[in-house]
């Protein structure tokens, strides 16, 4: 703005320098006022249009990134439940028939202890694949299996 304020000065400088005329010279010094005036004022209005308008935009950025982590929050939630390695399976004991859920990790052992007896039970996923594989190639659907993934 000091800029803008130089030219200003310099402008009224030149001004009075020529025009000799004081009735004159104060008629042209009022009219420059007035024009300043006016690009003033019309500067302010458009630095009042992009400051709401930037409010805006934040405002929606604000809405879309909101959005964007309720979304995040869903495809999270989504994947965990996807690739989780941890499955609820129903066992009966092969030693006192207890029917009971636990959770099995492929990754780790593959032996439980039954609540009801505490004999360990070794699990045989694999096999359990293949007997599913043709359970189901042969129609029974899996409903007639001893464990079943839940």
């Amino acid at each position: 703005m000091s800029e803008l304020s130089k030219k200003y000065s310099d402008i009224i400088k030149e001004i009075d320098e020529k025009i000799k005329n004081e009735e004159e010279r104060q008629f042209v010094k009022n009219k420059i006022s007035e024009i300043s005036i006016i690009f003033i004022d019309i500067i302010d209005r458009m630095s009042e249009m992009l400051e709401e308008r930037i409010t805006d935009i934040e405002q929606g950025q604000k809405s879309v990134e909101q959005k964007l982590a309720n979304v995040q929050t869903v495809i999270d939630s989504i994947e965990q439940e996807i690739y989780e390695d941890n499955d609820e399976i129903e066992i009966t004991c092969p030693y006192c028939n207890n029917d009971f859920y636990a959770e099995f990790n492929v990754d780790e052992e593959n032996e439980i202890e039954c609540p009801e007896c505490h004999n360990i039970i070794e699990l045989d996923i694999n096999a359990n694949i293949d007997e599913d594989i043709n359970l189901y190639n042969s129609g029974c659907q899996g409903g007639c299996r001893k464990m079943r993934r839940m």
